[in-house]
């Protein structure tokens, strides 16, 4: 690029000085002339191709899809689109889709964060084309009747983005019931950054027991962790956790591996949406591999300490907290109708529901995530179709939304089957537009959870059915073998196979990063 500005600037000073080529023999000045002229044809054509690119993405003629977040829905929908009949936007906070299934795996070595991350690039080969693009960026607000997205990058640079059909599917957040200290002293875990500051802060508070001069209740305290929330990934991440102490920690240092106190607190039962022998034969193997279980809530949490609401106190040096999710500030702030636990609204299509009045609305719904009573009622089958309307081609899909007469859990697979769904129905809408679309149907195919060791837990079949039930070895390597599988590409599989055979053979990595 260099080079041609400067044989264009070079042209340009010739053309203002008596030509030294007049004065050369006329056979070298007849070269010289076609040389000179070659340059100048192909500095122009450089200067034209410099200004196509400069205003790229392309203008085509098909519909600009926007789609909002990279979460389980948004990277289904993603992959599957047809690019043949959409020009495709994503914008997201991050690059990667986070496989949150063995997120509990990154926080103790036994995978490396990046086996974990699936590039949303490789989610989509037509992303790589000039028309289609990926923003690095996070949605503020949305206008419907513009049909435009402001958005803010990272260090604060402001674009907007306009659309012809808008998918927001921006996920949720860990949600704290407003209980003081939560936010500040504790670690969720919900992303690749969680993942890494539990990592540190674990090895770190295991080196800074170690120190000649600290105290034995000092020490106590940097090697006890606390694990809040009974569900899968709390009951996955305290197995995790045992599994490192009783393999690797306790050959570095045994004496400092048994001071190690892993604790579980669960306000109900732990995974409850299992069957009751599953859930007592977890509660069995856990006690077993040293997790304490607290059934209990906690009220407070300190810079050190968890205080319970039956006025227990429990020195902790790491807490992990994993007891829901809630809204965000982002979907809570957008101008669309809510369910009672600040998901935007949605029919059975997907599509966005606003109020036909929304001055009738005003102070009744959900503004902030602060708001969010996570004991309500959600489902509500007598809100009236004929108080709400559509959004002009607006989409919600995942953690950020339900329908209020179905909703549905936080799940990944709810997440993902929504994505899969509207992939769908949006090629099948592109080929034929009169074709009709049937309401998404969301089928549970079951539930797996890890219970440290070479152990896990699997139900298959809906909820409420009959269903068949599975525990022990078998089920962790189905347990393995089914997530194997799902993930994004060949080489976020290779990377997890290698890793657990390093895991297996030379132990879990002790670096702090």
């Amino acid at each position: 690029m260099q080079m041609f500005r400067g044989l264009t600037k070079a042209l340009a000073t010739l053309q203002t000085r008596p030509s030294p080529v007049s004065q050369l023999p006329e056979l070298t000045r007849w070269h010289a002339e076609s040389v000179l002229e070659a340059l100048s044809r192909m500095s122009a054509l450089r200067s034209t191709q410099l200004r196509s690119y400069a205003s790229m993405p392309l203008s085509t003629e098909k519909e600009r899809l926007v789609i909002l977040g990279t979460g389980w829905a948004a990277a289904r929908l993603t992959k599957d689109i047809n690019c043949n009949y959409h020009d495709i936007t994503v914008i997201s906070p991050r690059n990667h889709m986070v496989f949150t299934p063995l997120l509990t795996s990154a926080c103790v070595g036994t995978l490396d964060l990046r086996s974990v991350a699936v590039p949303v690039m490789s989610l989509q080969k037509h992303l790589r084309e000039p028309q289609n693009n990926y923003f690095l960026g996070s949605a503020q607000k949305i206008d419907p009747n513009k049909k435009n997205v402001h958005c803010k990058d990272e260090d604060g640079t402001e674009f907007d983005v306009a659309y012809d059909k808008l998918v927001i599917a921006t996920g949720s957040q860990g949600s704290t019931f407003g209980i003081p200290g939560v936010e500040k002293y504790s670690h969720p875990l919900r992303d690749i950054h969680d993942a890494n500051a539990i990592r540190n802060n674990l090895i770190a508070n295991w080196s800074k027991a170690n120190t000649p001069t600290r105290s034995s209740p000092e020490r106590e305290r940097l090697l006890s962790v606390i694990v809040v929330g009974g569900g899968p990934t709390g009951v996955e991440f305290a197995g995790e956790l045992c599994d490192f102490i009783n393999k690797d920690l306790r050959r570095l240092d045994p004496e400092r591996a048994a001071e190690m106190k892993v604790t579980l607190i669960e306000a109900q039962q732990v995974l409850g949406t299992f069957d009751a022998p599953l859930r007592e034969y977890a509660a069995n193997k856990l006690n077993k591999q040293g997790v304490h279980l607290v059934q209990g809530m906690v009220k407070e949490l300190t810079a050190d300490e968890a205080h319970l609401s039956n006025g227990d106190v429990l020195p902790y040096g790491l807490a992990v907290w994993s007891t829901g999710v809630g809204p965000t500030s982002f979907t809570t702030g957008l101008p669309f109708a809510k369910t009672a636990r600040g998901r935007i609204a949605v029919d059975g299509e997907m599509r966005v529901l606003q109020h036909i009045d929304p001055e009738k609305a005003q102070g009744t719904e959900v503004q902030k995530p602060s708001d969010v009573k996570m004991d309500v009622e959600e489902h509500d089958t007598g809100h009236g179709k004929e108080k709400y309307q559509q959004v002009d081609s607006c989409w919600a899909l995942g953690d950020c939304s339900a329908n209020m007469e179905l909703p549905l859990p936080a799940l990944a697979q709810v997440a993902e089957q929504q994505g899969k769904y509207l992939a769908k129905a949006f090629n099948k809408l592109a080929k034929d537009p009169s074709a009709k679309i049937e309401p998404f149907n969301y089928k549970h195919m079951g539930s797996m959870a890890s219970i440290g060791g070479n152990d896990a837990l699997i139900q298959l079949g809906e909820q409420g059915k009959s269903h068949i039930s599975m525990k022990g070895l078998k089920s962790y390597i189905a347990w393995r073998s089914a997530y194997l599988t799902r993930l994004g590409n060949a080489q976020n599989r290779f990377y997890v196979i290698v890793n657990w055979l390093t895991t297996r053979v030379f132990g879990r990595d002790m670096s702090r990063w």
